[in-house]
């Protein structure tokens, strides 16, 4: 039988702007944290994913739930003023009968795409860090030391050594402006940020999100995923819905080797299990699940990431929340009991035969 209050580790992608979709799934679960339903152990989080991860930690280190989704709300709202100011190419990214919100073939995009072709953020003379500043208004120096100065819930930030090739996790107490800038830090619209001597760019590429960290945490592990796994009419044919779908397998790759590690451990615990073989070993079954809705962002394309619209970001607020009451309509009695979510289903590598006797050689 479920635990009336089962303990969960959040894994939150990151995706730009669509991480507020995120925001929504969030939002929903707080309320249920609130209400006594479920307790949140640790939240790993990269780019988007960090900057919600750390505001819910840090919301619910000062307050609980209801200031967490407070601080969620200010932060994406600031977003949107911040791309307003800035005069954020894509902010008017308004639903139009063509292509809803996907931008892959607005004048804007595909014009910031050209001139990112020969323009880097060390080239370019006008360059601003425009994420820097809503960092700071976010996290003051208060709320980082009350954030780092708890461990329950666990805090886990990932970011890319550009040096090394090596992905580096940052926990608390060292969670700062600085590490939160590099786990968002896209090479080709942000400077590196360089911690220590060290430069960092955004995690998402060997780690979107990190989940060995959470393995230790709590055993339901629950994704919040905002690239598609799965995608329908493969493959694309147009430019930008190719750049769009290796977009999305680029930063699903590290995820989806961690999930067919995880799922081999479990497979390897329930044969041991049958077996009747003790095990006293450090490793633990991981029940699995995700909260996703693949179909809505495959609608969105790739350029509606750097979109601050405030009704696009309202848009993925709502989405992300009814995607997630409908998950827990439908898979809250697992939680504590099962997985949700079958990795071998979906993401175990498949070794294909030919359909028939391979021709002779000449």
């Amino acid at each position: 039988m479920a635990d009336a209050s089962p303990t969960i580790a959040l894994a939150l992608q990151g995706g730009g702007s669509h991480g507020a979709f995120t925001w929504g799934v969030l939002d929903r679960l707080l309320q249920e944290v609130a209400a006594g339903r479920l307790r949140i152990a640790a939240i790993s989080g990269t780019s988007a994913g960090a900057l919600n991860a750390a505001l819910t930690v840090s919301g619910l280190a000062q307050g609980g739930a209801e200031t967490a989704r407070q601080k969620l709300a200010a932060f994406w709202r600031s977003v949107a003023r911040g791309g307003r100011l800035a005069g954020n190419a894509l902010f008017f990214a308004e639903p139009n009968p063509f292509g809803g919100y996907n931008l892959d073939w607005s004048p804007a995009a595909l014009a910031v795409n050209a001139l990112g072709l020969v323009v880097s953020p060390y080239t370019n003379p006008f360059y601003v860090d425009a994420l820097a500043p809503l960092i700071e208004e976010a996290f003051t120096p208060g709320d980082l030391r009350l954030l780092n100065a708890v461990d329950d819930p666990r805090l886990f930030v990932a970011a890319t050594d550009v040096a090394s090739d090596g992905r580096v996790i940052f926990t608390q107490p060292d969670i700062s402006t600085e590490t939160l800038r590099a786990s968002a830090c896209l090479p080709t619209a942000f400077k590196s940020v360089t911690i220590g001597g060290v430069p960092f760019w955004d995690g998402g590429y060997l780690g979107n999100p990190a989940l060995t960290p959470l393995l230790d945490q709590a055993q339901d592990l629950m994704l919040v995923l905002v690239n598609a796994f799965r995608r329908e009419g493969m493959p694309p044919h147009s430019a930008p819905a190719i750049l769009d779908r290796l977009n999305e397998i680029t930063f699903n790759a590290a995820v989806v080797l961690e999930l067919n590690a995880i799922a081999a451990i479990n497979r390897l615990l329930d044969e041991l299990r049958a077996s009747r073989i003790p095990y006293a070993g450090h490793y633990r079954p991981i029940r699995l699940h995700a909260i996703r809705n693949d179909a809505f962002v495959a609608r969105l394309g790739a350029e509606s990431k750097n979109s601050t619209s405030w009704s696009f970001l309202c848009a993925l607020r709502d989405e992300g929340d009814r995607t997630a009451s409908a998950w827990l309509a439908e898979h809250r009695v697992a939680l504590g009991v099962r997985s949700s979510y079958d990795v071998k289903a979906e993401l175990t590598d498949r070794v294909l035969k030919a359909p028939g006797p391979m021709p002779a050689a000449p």
